[in-house]
């Protein structure tokens, strides 16, 4: 294989069996050190084995790339120069072995810290051949042969020349047939992943919230409660609110028009509690209602208010209802109880106390006057 370096006299002449050895070498060398690479147990945790091969294969393709050339002249590389080519080549190779490793660990985590560390791993590896390539051959002096008395062998030379070209442009094919299967694999599990995201938010909001009105239910009210008494320091306000006249509301005009009502009614609780508390829906027409506050009379006062709300005038689509009311019984943290199956029953106690002298008023339990049921 003939190269001309000058355009008057010289020519470089290269060993076909020494160039495809290398090229080989190159092949079989890569598919080592990357499968060296893959697996835990052969990488170590400092990745020294697959560093190593992955040098050893750069170094023996140069070197014999460059011995490969018959026309050399009069060329030699000092020892010293041959050792810092290998220490180049080995300590690029282990920073690329990591960069690629933190690029397989964050793929999935944050894109654009992948695509920097892969570009990075391929521009160490990069400088680390063309430094291995300078110390290798900055001291080659190169011969003078005119061109007249190399022999000429046109064939070979375009077959290898036409062989090299359509290597490189299966290589370059494959490169892109890698990176779109890729691509397509990635943006697939990314499509994936969002979705199984969304259908977990919706898993958990059907575990822990009412279907009917999205408020939250029974076990999302424990497991707000259990938090705040670990970081509760004020007074835990505990509103047991019951609906008055809701079962003739389901009598006369079926439950469909009850449903309604209890949207309508969660949505007043919501609109009224704000920010001041927490509302909940623990079934039927019961609803908790949670206020943090250290003056009992504001308690009180929003209580008041509720029952003001609740009382109001609703506009359904089968009838109009304006004879709802409610009971509200309130216990409280930690003065009546330290956990919630014991304020929510107090609460409850308390709520049928009122609603069984009257209706449609508060009252806080009572341990004198109330008693639990057994």
């Amino acid at each position: 294989m003939v190269i001309q370096a000058h355009h008057h006299s010289h020519v470089i002449n290269y060993n076909i069996q020494k160039t495809l050895a290398s090229l080989l070498i190159a092949i079989v060398g890569c598919s080592l050190g990357f499968v060296c690479f893959l697996f835990k147990r052969l990488r170590g945790q400092h990745y020294l084995l697959p560093a190593l091969i992955f040098s050893a294969t750069a170094a023996s393709m140069h070197y014999l790339g460059m011995a490969a050339i018959i026309n050399a002249g009069d060329w030699y590389v000092s020892n010293t120069k041959i050792i810092l080519s290998l220490i180049a080549i080995f300590i690029t190779s282990l920073v690329m072995l990591r960069l690629t490793h933190l690029m397989l660990v964050i793929t999935n985590k944050n894109d654009i810290y992948a695509n920097f560390y892969r570009l990075s791993a391929t521009l160490t590896l990069c400088c680390g051949v063309a430094i291995m390539h300078f110390l290798g051959s900055c001291d080659i002096n190169m011969g003078s042969i005119p061109m007249s008395s190399m022999p000429k062998d046109d064939y070979v030379e375009n077959t290898i020349a036409m062989t090299l070209i359509v290597l490189v442009a299966l290589v370059f094919l494959l490169a892109i047939f890698i990176w779109f299967v890729n691509f397509k694999e990635h943006l697939s599990n990314e499509l994936l992943k969002r979705e199984l995201i969304k259908k977990n938010l919706q898993l958990k909001q059907m575990t822990q919230h009412d279907s009917l009105t999205q408020l939250p239910n029974r076990l999302y009210l424990q497991k707000h409660l259990n938090t705040l008494f670990t970081n509760q320091t004020d007074l835990l306000f505990i509103m047991f609110i019951d609906l008055d006249g809701f079962k003739r509301v389901n009598d006369v005009w079926g439950h469909a028009v009850g449903d309604e009502l209890l949207v309508k009614i969660s949505q007043t609780l919501k609109e009224n509690i704000s920010r001041e508390g927490f509302v909940a829906r623990i079934g039927g027409d019961e609803f908790i209602v949670v206020v943090c506050q250290k003056d009992k009379q504001v308690v009180i006062q929003l209580a008041k208010k509720l029952l003001a709300r609740i009382a109001d005038t609703y506009e359904l689509s089968a009838t109009s209802v304006d004879f709802i009311s409610a009971s509200i019984g309130i216990s409280i943290y930690p003065e009546h109880g330290n956990d919630v199956a014991t304020l929510l029953k107090k609460a409850d106690v308390a709520m049928y106390y009122i609603k069984n002298r009257g209706k449609n008023s508060i009252t806080f339990y009572d341990e004198i006057e109330m008693t639990l049921p057994s």
